[in-house]
C-alpha cells in the first residue's frame, strides 16, 4: 500500500511539472489522506522519498511531514506540505 502511495505521489508531481496550470491540490490531498490512514495503522515513521538533494521526506505518526535536511529538520502540516510541493519545494528525485 505504501509503495502505491509513493508511486501516486511521484506521478502527480511529475504531471504537475508538465502541466502546472492544472489543479492538482485535490489529488495531492487525497494521496496524503491515504498516507495518513496507512501510517495511523502502522504507528511508525514512513519514508516517502528523497529529494533531488538526497534529503529524506518522512511522514510522522503524529500527522506531520518531516523534511530531514542536514542540520535542520522541518515539520509541516498536510496543507503546508501540499502547498510546498505546488511551489516546487521538496520534489522527489
Amino acid at each position: 500500500m505504501i509503495n502505491e502511495i509513493q508511486k501516486d505521489l511521484k506521478k502527480v508531481i511529475s504531471l504537475y511539472q508538465e502541466k502546472p496550470y492544472l489543479p492538482f491540490w485535490g489529488e495531492l490531498f487525497k494521496i496524503t489522506q491515504d498516507l495518513k490512514k496507512v501510517t495511523h495503522l502502522k504507528k511508525q515513521k514512513i519514508l516517502l522519498y528523497e529529494t533531488n538533494e538526497s534529503v529524506p521526506v518522512f511522514y510522522q505518526p503524529d500527522g506531520r511531514f518531516c523534511i530531514a535536511a542536514p542540520g535542520l529538520t522541518i515539520f509541516l502540516t498536510q496543507e503546508e506540505f501540499i502547498d510546498s510541493l505546488l511551489r516546487g519545494m521538496f520534489w522527489p528525485k
